[in-house]
């Protein structure tokens, strides 16, 4: 069989048609007959043959009138069709041709011909019909291809526009560029990516350059990223990241731009870098904000005429006593209050931070416009001028340390660093006031940081002793008690004053240390005399502030009386009114849990503390000390001697001892014993003793006649 398929032959004379149709069989095609256009037509139809051989003459249905049915029916249309006739006139060839005929064979027949002929037209079907199919499959593809595309394009994440670069406009968008844009697609494939950006500060003739630009960069095979402002009709705008890629094309080029919407992005972005530059309670700058402003000051006026500008360092007074009293909440409206204060009173190019806690900086660029002093005197005036926070009345003063540059530093580690000095310096000259840096402040300050260096050696290397002061009772004119003073010998210096570095130890957090050796080696030393035989005295140890707050103070009180087996009444804790008052009703609590233990508490430095009767009186104390400033002027200020009669009577009102503190004089003495004061303590006395002398005296056990008390009484 002919992989052809079939052959329909189509004839009215009987003897022809078989003739054909077994010279057409000799050659192993299939053959299927008919003997007439009607006939024809319906076989045609019924069995789609491969070449149809079709008598040009025959009656009724001609053979032209057969040719152009067939060729009108779908089913039939592409089937060719050999005419079989016996004319020449090349009228009726052109009819033919015309009606859908693609050959001619010639009657009487040349079977060679015929045979030559069929062949032709069957393989050139065939090959038409593979044709036909491959275009029909690469239909097929295409469209398959361009609906992957559309459903990538409108499923993808981001807006897609496609951009024809020769004709400067778009001619694809899905969904989201829509949205994106604001517009529709036939508005789009009237535009360019110059009519989307946002201008702002730019040219639109400098946009469209760009957009040139980074399209010639997708044509040499780039894929250019950047981003850009998308405006809407409507004039949103939206911060997208643009990517763009070069599309395959025979002709021309289209860019793929996809827009990502990074406003998201480029919003955490500022926030972060808010966060990180911005003090979050005040607004402020912080210390990351700041610097770079004042290096960036310095770098200008490097290389400039050096106009000076100033810095201040400024830092609360006494805020961790606001923080304990009222709470964290009022502390943080004290520090915005006066974030508010020093923004106001700035100069217009000055700039604000908070450097942390309750230290703020203040960059003033330029010194002409206001006095650096007046300036400075209106900041802490203003800051020091009551504020009403959440009801409650607050009073608060700062301290201010001052640089100016060039001079007093010359880049900005100098000069926070000289700030720092400088403001030290001004509390320790009793704060509320702003001081200038010089040479002499950063050689007293490196002094200072030399003295703590040597202050952490000496407590590593116990370089400290406890002296012993006698306490003298007026009555038996006997030592009734020992007050412990720590002292330091150091190595190469010699004996350094307490006046010295027990402030700098009570700044440093170094006092803890410090006072819990002296607590433990008093009940120590105490223990020993006892042992000895000494009969019982108290030792009094005075608590620094950092002591008292310390959480495990009750903790180490009971390690030490365990440690030692002192009783606990022979030991007197002396803790500074104005410790007592910096939270009065935590104060009390310890101090009733100190109580419990049997341990004695004094309350030393009487009358500096300003503190409140209402608190006092509720102090669970044993004995109040009179401070020695009061005792020192009693005879030349009469206001001094009458507070410290004052004082006197109110503590024996309340069931306190009295012991008054630096008697240097023969005249205080007698002033004392007429006030009926209890004890007394200082020089005229005795000096502190090292223990070694301690016992000795004590034993020698001096009468009236030595002390000068007997003449007085």
């Amino acid at each position: 069989m002919n992989p052809h398929g079939a052959i329909l032959v189509v004839e009215d004379t009987p003897e022809s048609l078989l003739l054909i149709s077994e010279v057409l069989m000799s050659r192993n095609y299939e053959v299927c007959t008919a003997t007439s256009g009607e006939e024809a037509l319906v076989l045609a139809q019924a069995q789609s043959p491969a070449l149809i051989l079709l008598d040009m003459c025959m009656p009724g249905m001609d053979g032209i009138e057969c040719c152009r049915k067939l060729k009108a029916n779908d089913i039939t249309a592409n089937i060719p069709v050999i005419f079989l006739s016996s004319t020449t006139d090349s009228d009726d060839k052109t009819e033919g041709f015309s009606a859908g005929a693609v050959d001619f064979v010639s009657k009487p027949f040349d079977f060679n011909e015929l045979l030559a002929r069929v062949r032709t037209h069957l393989e050139l079907s065939q090959l038409n019909h593979h044709l036909s199919a491959l275009v029909d499959e690469k239909i097929v593809a295409l469209q398959l291809s361009q609906m992957r595309f559309r459903a990538l394009m409108e499923h993808a994440p981001e807006a897609i526009l496609v951009f024809d670069v020769d004709a400067n406009h778009f001619v694809d968008a899905n969904l989201k560029a829509l949205q994106l844009t604001g517009r529709s697609l036939a508005e789009l494939c009237k535009l360019g990516p110059e009519n989307l950006y946002a201008v702002d500060e730019t040219s639109t003739r400098l946009i469209a350059e760009n957009v040139r630009m980074k399209s010639d960069a997708a044509k040499a095979g780039a894929e250019p990223v950047f981003e850009r402002i998308i405006v809407r009709p409507d004039g949103t705008r939206t911060h997208c990241e643009v990517h763009l890629s070069l599309m395959p094309r025979d002709v021309g080029y289209l860019i793929r731009a996809s827009f990502i919407d990074i406003s998201q992005r480029i919003a955490a972005n500022k926030k972060i870098q808010h966060l990180a530059y911005f003090d979050q309670l005040t607004g402020l700058l912080n210390s990351q904000g700041f610097e770079p402003k004042l290096k960036d000051l310095i770098e200008q006026r490097a290389h400039s005429d050096q106009e000076p500008f100033a810095l201040i360092l400024l830092d609360l007074d006494d805020f961790k006593y606001v923080n304990d009293v009222y709470g964290q909440e009022i502390g943080d409206k004290l520090l915005c209050h006066v974030a508010t204060c020093l923004n106001q009173l700035k100069p217009t190019e000055g700039f604000v931070a908070r450097r942390g806690g309750d230290e703020f900086m203040v960059l003033i660029p330029h010194l002409h416009e206001t006095p650096i002093d007046v300036l400075a005197t209106d900041m802490l005036t203003k800051i020091a001028a009551p504020s009403h926070l959440n009801g409650v009345r607050i009073n608060t003063t700062a301290s201010m340390g001052i640089c100016i540059y060039p001079g007093n530093g010359d880049n900005h580690l100098d000069l926070l660093r000289n700030c720092d000095m400088a403001m030290y310096q001004g509390k320790t000259q009793g704060k509320a006031c702003f001081q200038l840096f010089d040479s002499i402040l950063r050689r007293e300050f490196m002094e200072r940081v030399e003295l703590v260096d040597a202050l952490t050696v000496a407590i590593d290397e116990n370089q400290f002793e406890v002296y012993y002061q006698p306490q003298i009772d007026l009555q038996s004119q006997s030592v009734v008690g020992l007050e412990a003073l720590v002292r330091w010998h150091h190595p190469k210096q010699g004996m350094i004053s307490p006046a010295r570095f027990i402030p700098l130890a009570e700044e440093t957090g170094l006092i803890l240390p410090i006072g819990r050796w002296v607590l433990r080696e008093a009940c120590r030393q105490l223990r020993e005399w006892l042992d000895q035989g000494l009969n019982p005295i108290p030792v009094s140890v005075n608590l620094s502030t950092r002591q008292f707050q310390d959480h495990t103070l009750l903790d180490f009180i009971d390690e030490v009386l365990t440690e030692t087996h002192l009783p606990p009444e022979l030991l007197d804790l002396e803790i500074t009114e104005s410790c007592a008052m910096l939270s009065p009703q935590q104060s009390i609590q310890i101090m009733n849990d100190i109580r419990q233990r049997g341990v004695h508490l004094s309350i030393d430095d009487f009358g500096t503390g300003y503190s409140s009767l209402s608190y006092l009186i509720q102090l669970p104390v044993n004995v109040m000390k009179i401070d020695q400033s009061f005792v020192r002027n009693i005879n030349n200020d009469p206001k001094a001697g009458t507070l410290c009669d004052s004082i006197n009577f109110m503590a024996h009102r309340m069931g306190m001892k009295v012991i008054a503190e630096g008697v240097e004089t023969d005249a205080q003495l007698k002033f004392l014993l007429s006030i009926a004061v209890d004890m007394v303590q200082g020089y005229l006395f005795s000096k502190p003793l090292p223990a070694n002398r301690v016992v000795p005296f004590i034993h020698a056990n001096p009468g009236r006649e030595i002390w000068g008390v007997a003449e007085f009484i």
